[in-house]
């Protein structure tokens, strides 16, 4: 099944017909859709963010679809929503009145829409675009974990950044509590960073849990359990004290603050650059050439 981290990174079309969406018409285009949406689902637009590379592409430009994330603690206050099923129902509910073309996908937190787009440039009459509701615990974690650098602020997309956040996270935490006869790791502590939740803490064990032997695979003993969604505490965990989450909004700045010289996990700088490649190959992008360079 797809993840919701796999559906927003690498896009996808759940609903029949739509097309890409020119950067001329994409605000008036989510305007329109706060206008049908909003206040039928009893929220505010500050309840909202908007993800990915909607209205920051050059012009002439092309974005695939438009990303909106609700807030569930936002949704819940609306008379007669209580559960996460409600809240989708409702955001479908408002689409069939609305007579629109939709995905239910709520196992992965989204309803998908086939949204009319607003001709503001004249050359997409009657055309419509995929709009991608993710309801999400916090849209100011969204917002920062999802974001999307503009064509003035970097070509790289916001993954190349969140594969390193994943790979510092791994090693930022690392504490190992256990030691196989030959000195290896056997259960260890780390962190994870994850887009829709933050950063999050548990433990590992390459020992069965049924007959304790060792295992090649790691597996996590319990749950994670969150550390922080807030996103200047994350990347003062990841990062250390000197940064803010809105000093590192893109790869290059992520990768210059792993280099610098208050870096607080500096140890593991190479085994960070070869799990963010790693990660970047997995997911067939190019791995540029400021981070190969280092491994």
């Amino acid at each position: 099944m797809i993840s919701f981290r796999q559906y927003i990174t690498e896009g996808g079309n759940a609903v029949e017909g739509v097309s890409g969406i020119n950067q001329e018409n994409s605000i008036d285009t989510v305007k329109s859709a706060f206008k049908d949406y909003l206040k039928a689902l009893g929220i505010s637009e500050k309840d909202t963010a908007l993800l990915g590379s909607t209205g920051k592409k050059a012009p002439g430009a092309v974005s695939g679809d438009i990303d909106i994330a609700l807030s569930a603690p936002a949704l819940l206050k609306k008379k007669g929503v209580s559960t996460f099923g409600d809240m989708i129902d409702l955001i479908i509910d408002i689409t069939k009145k609305k007579g629109y073309k939709f995905a239910d996908m709520r196992s992965i937190g989204i309803v998908s829409v086939g949204y009319p787009i607003t001709n503001t440039d004249g050359k997409q009459e009657g055309k419509t675009v995929q709009l991608d509701f993710m309801i999400v615990d916090s849209v100011k974690l969204a917002s920062w974990t999802y974001y999307s650098p503009s064509h003035l602020e970097s070509n790289l997309k916001g993954l190349y950044r969140n594969e390193l956040m994943y790979a510092i996270a791994k090693f930022a935490g690392i504490k190992v509590k256990e030691m196989s006869d030959d000195k290896q790791p056997v259960t260890w502590d780390r962190f994870w960073f994850s887009l829709t939740h933050g950063l999050q803490k548990g433990t590992q064990t390459l020992k069965s849990l049924k007959t304790g032997k060792i295992t090649k695979t790691a597996k996590k003993v319990k749950p994670a359990e969150l550390l922080s969604d807030d996103p200047d505490t994350i990347v003062g965990y990841l990062f250390g004290s000197k940064y803010k989450a809105s000093d590192l909004l893109t790869f290059d700045q992520a990768l210059d603050a792993i280099k610098s010289g208050s870096f607080p996990h500096k140890t593991h700088r190479k085994a960070i650059y070869k799990m963010a490649k790693d990660g970047i190959l997995k997911k067939k992008y190019p791995v540029p050439e400021s981070l190969d360079s280092l491994i």
